[in-house]
């Protein structure tokens, strides 16, 4: 497990994404049961307010037995066993050698 803070305080700012969220799914929400049909730039906005919530806590996609990343399923926590980091192998690391 990744040794990374969570927040635990929200901001007003952070609070009213996450209000954003719950309105555009809830309106979504009612529209389909209402009409049983969904538009096209509903399900736009519930995908952008999803990618605002997912950087906004730093979700991450798990990480498959090959070491890449599955975005397809759910997203965990930063600090999940399972979250998927990418790894920049262009960048040289520092040697941690014995001199």
């Amino acid at each position: 497990m990744v040794n990374k803070k969570l927040k635990t305080e929200l901001s007003r700012e952070e609070v009213e994404k996450l209000l954003e969220v719950f309105n555009t799914i809830d309106s979504m929400v009612d529209d389909t049961m209402e009409m049983m049909d969904v538009r096209l730039s509903q399900l736009s906005d519930v995908r952008d307010k999803v990618y605002s919530l997912q950087h906004m806590f730093d979700f991450r996609p798990q990480i498959g037995e090959d070491g890449n990343p599955k975005h397809w399923l759910p997203k965990v926590m930063p600090d999940d066993d399972k979250a998927w980091y990418y790894e920049d192998l262009d960048t040289p690391k520092l040697c941690e050698c014995d001199d």
